[in-house]
């Protein structure tokens, strides 16, 4: 087996993992054919700067969000200098960037990152590109972390077009739906956020299968949903299934299992 035959091998793996939900796996594959950044590493082809950004979901996914910045910050400066500051592929990673410097809560660079990358995608793109309406979720989710009760309207605007754009099986209409549960669920708005996120566990479910993190996570804010309209019964015994699910299926301290049963112990406070 030659070595190009052996990274493709590689590459399909860590794909394989990824869309799967295994974080760890994914990302150590990752780190067995990608380079390490260096000041010499220069200009680097299409297919290794769309694996590093695989990479740095992988390592999102992983709440290591540090790394994952490095590698999108990485891919940025090559993309600005070879495709230039309008082109889909940088406004996506620059969206991308926006999501990982939120998860540090880094609000405001984030916010300024995603406000940019929707103004240059609009006016370059157009507002129905694919790569416009992934910058306008990125937006969206930093106003839901931000100011959450002035940003409704925008909000349900940017999922509402996300979901006419690309239908109930692509990955950003379901990322869409699980920001409008959250946001519901913060604006007291509960029979409404029960309702979509039970839409969006079955279409999750069918998928990605019941043991995804993502999965498991939407199930997790459906009880935080429950709990919030005061339901607490079926809360507690939704949380402690998921809970129970989550450490077996993913493992005590993978970082879904630890935000999960942090939602547990709202739940039961």
């Amino acid at each position: 087996m030659n070595a190009s035959t052996l990274e493709d091998d590689l590459r399909r793996h860590a794909e394989r993992a990824l869309q799967t939900g295994d974080f760890a796996a994914s990302a150590h594959l990752y780190e067995q054919f990608l380079p390490d950044i260096s000041p010499a590493s220069g200009t680097e082809d299409a297919d290794t700067l769309a694996a590093r950004v695989q990479y740095a979901l992988a390592l999102y996914g992983l709440a290591d969000y540090p790394a994952g910045e490095t590698q999108l910050r990485h891919v940025l400066h090559v993309q600005q200098q070879d495709l230039g500051p309008e082109h889909p592929d940088t406004l996506t990673t620059l969206a991308r960037l926006a999501d990982n410097l939120g998860e540090q809560d880094r609000w405001t660079e984030a916010e300024e990152l995603a406000s940019t990358a929707v103004e240059r995608a609009t006016t370059a793109l157009g507002a129905e590109h694919p790569a416009t309406l992934s910058c306008r979720l990125t937006l969206a989710w930093v106003l839901y972390r931000t100011a959450p009760h002035e940003s409704e309207e925008s909000i349900r605007a940017t999922v509402r077009d996300i979901v006419a754009a690309h239908g109930d099986g692509h990955r950003d209409s379901w990322a869409a739906r699980h920001l409008l549960v959250e946001t519901l669920c913060v604006l007291g708005k509960t029979d409404e956020a029960e309702s979509e996120a039970h839409a969006l566990i079955s279409l999750r479910e069918e998928r990605q299968g019941a043991g995804h993190p993502h999965t498991l996570r939407a199930r997790a804010d459906l009880a935080l949903v429950l709990h919030t309209a005061g339901q607490t019964a079926r809360a507690r015994t939704l949380i402690d299934d998921v809970a129970e699910t989550s450490s077996r299926v993913l493992g005590g301290d993978h970082p879904y299992t630890t935000g999960i049963h942090a939602t547990r112990n709202t739940i039961a406070a």
